[in-house]
């Protein structure tokens, strides 16, 4: 087997063997052929191959986060790593682990007008764990130095779940070889992520602010599925001392818990009845705005467990941070509330989850064709195993208008909510997990915002795509404040006419339309069908229609008394 001759790329590549760190998307250029070839002609690694460097970084996210451990990018100078930016703050904020590998100029050209030459060393600033120039190395005091080095940015990576960044500026020539039997001299130094315990004192501070409260509730926000965390989260929704919220990014099913969140919120309304005293927050990113809105209206005291940032505040009331397990603390906490004074919140808002749904199937059952009933077809055209990852902007929050009754796992880049890679990240999730169909439910803008997605030779068989084209950013239409300026068609809502037709043909993907109900059932059929193994696309045409108006008629429905 060959590899590169360079001393620190072997080195490196050897750390990452041992930080079993399988997978690597490279993008083609010659001042990263160091690490193209070290990678490439090592068959530990799977390699993929992705032009577009911001796409391909949103693929790594996504395989990344069906793997549950690090993937690693790999690019050359210039340009091309800002271009990995997007998805580096998506995994920095998703906390999905990514190695970031970006070759660099000799340091002494830097600002001399040479070619692909920039300012590179710590270009991702504060949304890296951690950063490190790696230099050629010239004798073994280097050498050990670098050792450590990527060690603590390997292990970072999988232990604190997010992206590393190694700069390395290679000089010419790039691509002389020798001949390696695969191994070379390196040890990983490990360290374990630590397991975090609640303390007694913690114990006394959760005790005495549930003995003050009589109004509790839970707030999962975005986390995978996890069975004995989730079995312990749906006890908690059942005993009903607790109303226990959810999202379909929260990966929780059950009758008990509160979801829609917005549409069960418009059946509450002002009655502080139902606004908590005491709110407990898990997971990560919550996407009601309403729901953020409402607590930090509230008043009630927050407890956060295990949040990114120890003083998180999203709902503005935070009194204990506690960063220990989940499973730990919810033990404790469930044992705590049975044996508490607290009323049943959650029977309460159980109550006004079941009229909602009966308003809710009421109106429905009733409403024209349009992104409102697109969107609900599909959530009830979609069965496990399939994965459904929403984009962000409208599509998300019309698919958190439905129950989630197929209790699949439901997936969105809600670390920064961009549109700009959902196409991507959607794609490498399905590479990895092959067995599933992997379902993207996304707008026209983010459609064509991200469809060097489906530029390259890798996209999965086991991709679909779902295009809701309403002809811009109907988003704009829905949020207060644009509609008030002369500037909402043009720009907000960035009108079009464009579609999808000739994008597929010339990547080669299957692609059909629909313009009506009819249409669209007939075709979801074909669409769903795992046996088919082709990516496909379906543009699904809304243009025209008055789509905002028919989400806000939904909302004055259930918000009548």
């Amino acid at each position: 087997m060959v590899t590169s001759a360079k001393e620190e790329v072997q080195l490196l590549v050897e750390l990452m063997k041992q930080s079993n760190i399988t997978h690597v998307v490279l993008s083609p250029g010659s001042r990263n052929a160091p690490l193209t070839i070290a990678i490439d002609e090592d068959p530990f690694f799977t390699v993929f191959v992705i032009t577009d460097e911001r796409s391909a970084a949103f693929y790594a996210l996504g395989m990344a986060q069906q793997l549950k451990r690090p993937v690693a990018i790999a690019c050359t100078s210039g340009s091309a790593p800002l271009n990995y930016f997007p998805a580096v703050v998506e995994a920095f904020y998703q906390q999905i682990p990514l190695v970031v590998l970006t070759a660099d100029r000799p340091t002494e050209w830097i600002d001399h007008g040479d070619g692909q030459t920039i300012r590179q060393q710590n270009a991702f600033g504060t949304h890296v764990l951690d950063f490190y120039h790696l230099v050629q190395f010239f004798n073994a005091d280097k050498k050990w130095q670098a050792q450590l080095r990527i060690s603590e940015l390997l292990q970072k990576a999988t232990t604190k779940k997010g992206p590393v960044h190694i700069n390395i500026p290679f000089t010419e020539p790039l691509y002389e070889q020798v001949e390696t039997n695969g191994k070379y001299d390196a040890v990983l130094v490990k360290n374990p992520a630590p397991v975090k315990y609640l303390s007694e004192v913690a114990k006394s501070e959760i005790k005495g602010l549930i003995g003050k409260s009589k109004k509790c509730m839970l707030v999962v926000g975005q986390k995978d599925k996890n069975p004995e965390l989730d079995h312990l989260i749906i006890q908690l929704a059942e005993e009903q001392k607790v109303a226990v919220l959810v999202e379909h990014t929260s990966n929780v099913h059950a009758e008990n818990v509160i979801e829609p969140i917005d549409s069960v919120l418009a059946i509450v309304g002002e009655d502080s009845n139902y606004k908590p005293d005491l709110v407990v927050q898990i997971g990560g990113a919550v996407i009601s705005k309403r729901i953020k809105k409402y607590l930090r209206d509230s008043g009630a005291k927050v407890i956060s467990v295990n949040q990114q940032f120890i003083f998180s505040d999203v709902f503005q009331g935070l009194v204990l941070s506690l960063d220990v397990e989940l499973l730990d603390f919810l033990h404790f906490f469930r044992e705590a509330v049975s044996g508490s004074g607290l009323s049943l919140l959650g029977s309460l808002w159980s109550d006004a989850k079941v009229k909602m749904l009966q308003k809710h199937h009421q109106f429905s059952a009733n409403v024209q064709f349009s992104d409102f009933k697109v969107v609900e077809t599909i959530m009830k055209s979609v069965s496990a195993p399939s994965k459904v990852h929403f984009s962000n902007s409208s599509m998300v929050r019309y698919g958190l208008l439905f129950p989630n009754l197929f209790k699949g796992e439901v997936y969105c880049n809600r670390g920064t909510s961009g549109i700009d890679g959902c196409t991507s990240t959607t794609a490498g999730a399905a590479i990895i997990d092959s067995e599933s169909l992997h379902i993207l439910l996304t707008g026209d803008l983010s459609f064509f915002y991200d469809s060097n997605a489906l530029w390259n030779a890798h996209v999965p068989a086991n991709l679909r795509i779902i295009m809701v084209n309403n002809g811009g950013g109907d988003i704009f239409n829905i949020i207060p404040g644009p509609s008030s300026t002369n500037q909402l068609s043009k720009v907000f809502v960035a009108e079009h006419t464009y579609d999808a037709q000739k994008i597929c043909e010339g990547f080669r993907i299957s692609y059909a339309s629909a313009t009506n109900q009819e249409e669209l059932e007939n075709e979801l059929q074909l669409f769903l069908d795992p046996s088919d193994q082709r990516a496909k696309v379906l543009e699904v045409h809304t243009t025209g229609i008055q789509n905002s108006a028919i989400l806000k008629s939904y909302f004055e429905e259930l918000s009548q008394k």
